[in-house]
């Protein structure tokens, strides 16, 4: 599936430079760490983005704490061109091709 145009995102200075970061983390384990509101959601949305633009067809998960936020995640995803299901079981099978991926719960 390709990427939908996203908006233009402003990313904050912390943001870029983040990304620069884990550009040169070259896969290995990357850790960002921010105060509440400062932008994680959309740093890792960028993040995101990047990566699937480099390996076409592959998928995300990503796993938030609380059902609230499997909702806010897959809102905010829309924004980026993403098309996150955050209602997708396991139960149902493979995910469906206009997918990019699914917002899951440990909750």
């Amino acid at each position: 599936m390709s990427l939908a145009r996203p908006r233009r995102i402003n990313l904050r200075p912390w943001q870029s430079d983040a990304l620069g970061k884990l550009d040169a983390a070259e896969g290995r384990d990357f850790l960002a760490v921010a105060t509440p509101g400062a932008g994680k959601t959309t740093f890792a949305l960028a993040a995101v983005v990047r990566h699937m633009a480099e390996h076409p067809g592959r998928r995300v998960v990503v796993v938030a704490p609380t059902q609230h936020l499997k909702i806010q995640w897959a809102r905010a995803a829309t924004g980026f061109g993403l098309h996150l299901d955050h209602v997708w079981s396991p139960s149902e099978g493979s995910l469906p091709d206009d997918m990019h991926g699914v917002v899951t719960t440990y909750q």
